[in-house]
């Protein structure tokens, strides 16, 4: 299992240097509005999941960062540098406006030999969730989405939801159908995997405690009587049923998850128990969290790290 050993970044908001140690299963950050853990975590999960870095984002990190390392548990570097003058490059996109990108991002592995982008995304997924979902959705996303929410103005928040909702359902009839013909040796591989399915269903109980156990594929509850619609719940509500569906659908393998404040509309007694309830979820992810709360979080204070203390001037 990769995991990210250590963040770096020279000249971090003009503030001094930033060096980060991480653990592998849990890593909690803290810091005031304004500290950079949204520009950091955004540019971390770009480099580890973007081949090229394209000018305008180029230009965005420079006004922050000098060079960012990012150390993997298995010793490989991935570094980000700001940009010098002219070296740029344009890239034809057939009559369009080109795309501009840079030779920005340097890969090595552990003996110091040059690598390629393929090679490092091919040893781990990476995930991220922000506080974006809750901007409404335009007229021209909402047309790409079946139309099944009854909402005239949904929010990114619903379409993610309906996306993950989805995905879910789509992994769960391919695995079914590949177990139509296995043997019978492969029964408690089965029951395995229908036992984590579900999981999500128990986790989603100790926060939506008034509501009934969702029913459907579609996520619908039940309270009083009355079925709801995911769609229906509060902005709170939503994202925590977008984060643990983000979570279930990595389906307990490993990989690196950045949750940029995906606490921000919770109510406190959730924010104490979201770290385990994500842990136990998938045991086999690398959680790396940032928050305004990070004393709510119960059980895990060893392992959160505010940034003013990260920084050497």
């Amino acid at each position: 299992m990769v995991t990210i050993k250590k963040i770096e970044i020279k000249d971090y908001f003009g503030k001094g240097n930033f060096e980060w140690n991480l653990d592998p299963v849990v890593n909690i950050l803290g810091g005031k509005n304004g500290s950079g853990k949204s520009s950091l975590f955004k540019l971390c999960y770009t480099l580890l999941t973007t081949e090229r870095i394209n000018e305008e984002m180029d230009k965005h990190f420079s006004t922050l960062f000098e060079k960012v390392v990012i150390t993997l548990s298995n010793d490989w570097t991935v570094t980000w540098t700001r940009a010098k003058e002219n070296e740029h490059y344009s890239v034809d996109i057939g009559g369009k406006k080109p795309l501009v990108f840079r030779e920005s991002v340097e890969i090595y592995d552990n003996k110091r030999d040059k690598r390629v982008f393929s090679e490092l995304s091919s040893q781990f997924n990476v995930f991220m969730i922000n506080s974006f979902e809750q901007h409404t959705a335009t007229a021209a996303q909402y047309e790409r989405q079946p139309k099944s929410l009854p909402l005239d103005d949904p929010t990114m928040l619903d379409l993610m939801i309906k996306d993950q909702i989805d995905l879910r359902n789509k992994d769960f009839s391919k695995v079914m159908e590949d177990f139509v013909d296995s043997p019978e040796e492969d029964e408690q591989k089965r029951a395995e995997y229908v036992k984590s399915y579900k999981k999500i269903y128990s986790i989603l109980a100790h926060f939506l405690q008034e509501y009934d156990e969702p029913f459907k594929s579609s996520f619908e509850f039940t309270k009083d009587g009355s079925a709801i619609g995911f769609e229906r719940l509060s902005m709170g509500e939503k994202q925590i049923l977008l984060l643990l569906l983000m979570v279930s659908n990595t389906n307990q393998k490993p990989c690196i998850f950045f949750m940029d404040e995906p606490d921000l509309s919770m109510h406190i007694d959730w924010k104490e128990i979201l770290v385990k309830e994500l842990h136990d979820l998938n045991p086999y992810m690398q959680i790396i969290l940032s928050t305004h709360a990070p004393s709510v979080i119960t059980g895990w204070h060893d392992k959160v790290k505010e940034v003013s203390h990260l920084i050497k001037k």
